[in-house]
């Protein structure tokens, strides 16, 4: 039955996004970036709508949106067959589907990277309040501190289509993921004839490979006798050495070549600096619906209409033989451009300032070739953007923690070998770029864009709570990774247009090269397990256990109110999972997370004491603290047990008056359960 209820929630999703395109493609001729343009207009107009009314579920709307759906698809079939709707749909289809494999393969969420977190971000959006919603670890806060835009939008799915908040991250994420290759393939079809040109393109910006994955190969090789578990380990380690080279992989070399290239640096208590690159392919192996994704799109997105607006069709002088024609309006177009910087503000901040250079860049690019742009569009397009989000910035500018722009300091430049090893394809394809002219210059624009802000990079760094050996890395993570996945479509494209044949075959063989990535990810399925194959709920870790799965259930379909579980660690622990799968606010989520967020959090770190108390049955007046905290669920699980099996009997008297306990298993020895609140 869960099968037939994922197909059928995918078909309608489908319709629903077709529709949608089908719509926006009355203004839009491009159907890619009409599809894209069509769903962040929708949502950016329901997120400026919530701020000011919540909406609560909106299960309703599906009925009447595939109802319109259906009926412009069928009411414009003539037209979208005409203009080739259904290649382009296909296309969509194919990398949703790649997307949605990931996710059939590997759905489960748990304690790892950000997972956790982005599910606790889209939960916050889930019960449909009035925006800024409940902070759901850290009630009764509001949370507005952080730039969730793609969180709501995918939030907003699953309100519509009824999901659970596990089925409505992976599916968003595969969606979100979908979104970017579209534009890029629209992007190449503009410029390139060939087929095999634009897969080849897209291919690499979807794979996931860099410049450094030859080196990786070069540096690093599996012994002879290794064992089933030894080749998991290294399919897992294939997968993240070409994006975390430098620093980390290139520290545990083990050729000849790779020692006498990369040699380690680290004397005299001196860490090597953690300098990561997370480009637009490697997301699938993370699986994280975090906000590089968001400003993968938004990227994506300019680009693909800097490319619509450079092949417009030029306005045709009318002669005996031909009707004038005025030029194809890029008003649109300039308006989309526009829109991605603000945007980029409440979906990826990291990014922010490079989405406003790429976008400077094209303007000042039009300027230098004499042809200004349309400044009414890009007003349209910018003010529009921000008066949008004007109640959501209202409220994020103050929370905002100040994190300021610093020149990186001696110790902390990138090593130049590893800097030529992992960025070697952009310095060529700029250098490349030098030879083009066909495009108006294009790819001089793409060169000085993209080469600029990787040099930039390495002057300057955003000065976040991290330091020591991760002092740059979270700019790195975030920039290099944008650079790279917007330099490996826009700049090998008009390479790739080239007339002259030694530098389309100078850009294939580099693009090759970065495509032995291929190897690493093959290589990766093969040896990884699936225990949850097709478990999309993403709760499969925790629910092979039928007492675990009865308290999710329980939890799930229990009144809204805040749950209290125990303190593990200050992050990346299971704490919180009973909630965040029940869409409901945990008193005390991840405080190290908190304290990144809020900065100096001292109830925090205080409630973080109460509870560990509480769990030890130590808590003075323990019952009325659960009162005045509002707590209306605590858990009492496997590990609290084994941890503390005899604080279960001081517990239950402390709050037995005002809680009752549901015990979930038969054994009278181990108890496992909830405390509910009483009426």
């Amino acid at each position: 039955m869960n099968l037939i209820y994922f197909l059928f929630t995918l078909l309608l999703l489908v319709v629903n996004i077709a529709g949608v395109t089908t719509l926006a493609s009355r203004w839009i001729p491009s159907f890619a970036l009409a599809r894209a343009a069509g769903i962040l207009l929708f949502c950016l107009a329901m997120f400026f709508l919530e701020h000011f009314i919540g909406l609560g579920k909106l299960a309703w709307l599906w009925p009447l949106t595939t109802a319109v759906s259906v009926f412009l698809l069928y009411a414009e079939r003539k037209r979208l067959c005409e203009q080739a709707f259904w290649r382009a749909e296909l296309v969509f289809l194919l990398a949703f589907a790649y997307g949605l494999a990931w996710k059939w393969a590997f759905p489960v969420i748990y304690p790892t990277s950000e997972r956790v977190t982005d599910l606790f971000f889209i939960g916050n959006y889930l019960p449909g309040a009035q925006l800024p919603p409940l902070d759901h670890w850290f009630p009764p806060n509001k949370f507005d501190f952080y730039y969730a835009f793609q969180h709501y939008a995918a939030a907003l799915m699953g309100r519509m289509f009824g999901m659970g908040p596990g089925l409505t991250y992976n599916i968003a994420f595969a969606l979100l993921m979908a979104l970017p290759i579209t534009l890029a393939w629209d992007f190449a079809a503009r410029f390139l004839a060939q087929k095999w040109a634009r897969w080849l393109v897209v291919i690499t910006f979807t794979l996931g490979g860099t410049g450094a994955t030859p080196f990786v190969h070069l540096s690093h090789t599996v012994p002879a006798n290794a064992t089933e578990q030894d080749m998991v380990n290294y399919a897992n380690d294939g997968m993240w050495s070409s994006q975390r080279f430098i620093g980390l992989f290139d520290q545990r070399l083990n050729t000849e070549f790779g020692r006498s290239w990369f040699p380690n640096k680290a004397v005299g208590g001196w860490e090597p600096r953690e300098l990561p690159s997370e480009d637009f392919g490697y997301q699938y192996y993370v699986g994280d619906y975090h906000p590089p994704l968001g400003g993968f799109f938004l990227l994506l997105l300019a680009i693909a209409a800097i490319g619509a607006i450079e092949t417009a069709r030029p306005s045709v002088r009318g002669t005996d033989v031909e009707v004038e024609q005025p030029a194809e309006s890029t008003f649109v177009y300039e308006a989309l451009l526009a829109l991605t910087v603000p945007v980029m503000i409440a979906t990826n901040t990291w990014t922010f300032p490079l989405q406003g250079a790429l976008v400077l860049g094209w303007i000042a690019w039009r300027y230098l070739n004499r042809q200004p742009p349309d400044w009414r569009a890009l007003l349209v397009g910018g003010i529009g953007g921000f008066l949008l989000l004007y109640p959501f910035l209202a409220g994020f500018a103050g929370k905002a923690l100040a994190t300021p722009i610093k020149f990186v300091q001696t110790q902390d430049h990138t090593p130049f070998m590893q800097f030529i090893a992992q960025h070697w394809p952009i310095l060529l394809f700029a250098a490349l770029g030098v030879w083009q002219k066909e495009t108006r210059r294009l790819a001089l624009l793409f060169s000085v864009v993209f080469l600029g802000l990787l040099l930039i990079s390495e002057l300057i760094y955003v000065d976040d709570p991290t330091g020591g050996r991760y002092e740059r890395t979270n700019t790195t993570m975030k920039w290099w990774g944008w650079i790279w996945s917007g330099a490996v479509v826009a700049m090998t494209v008009t390479l790739l247009m080239s007339v002259r044949s030694w530098v389309r075959w100078v850009t294939v063989g580099a693009l090759l090269l970065i495509n032995i990535y291929a190897y690493d990810v093959a290589r990766y399925w093969i040896y990884t397990g699936k225990g949850d194959l097709g478990k999309l709920e993403a709760h499969g870790l925790y629910t092979r256990d039928a007492t675990v799965r009865d308290m999710f259930r329980y939890l799930e379909k229990a009144p809204y109110g805040i749950v209290l579980e125990n303190w593990y660690g200050d992050a990346y622990t299971d704490s919180g999972i009973y909630a965040v799968f029940a869409v409901k606010p945990n008193l005390l989520g991840w405080p190290s997370h908190l304290m990144t967020w809020h900065g100096s959090v001292g109830q925090a770190w205080a409630l973080k004491e109460q509870i560990r108390q509480f769990y030890a049955g130590t808590l003075p007046d323990a019952a009325d603290w659960l009162v005045a905290n509002k707590v209306e669920y605590i858990v009492w699980n496997y590990k609290d047990h084994s941890q503390q099996p005899a604080a279960w009997a001081q517990i239950n008297q402390a709050v037995g008056s005002k809680y009752a306990w549901i015990e979930f298993q038969g054994n009278p020895d181990v108890h496992v359960g909830l405390w509910v609140r009483r009426p």
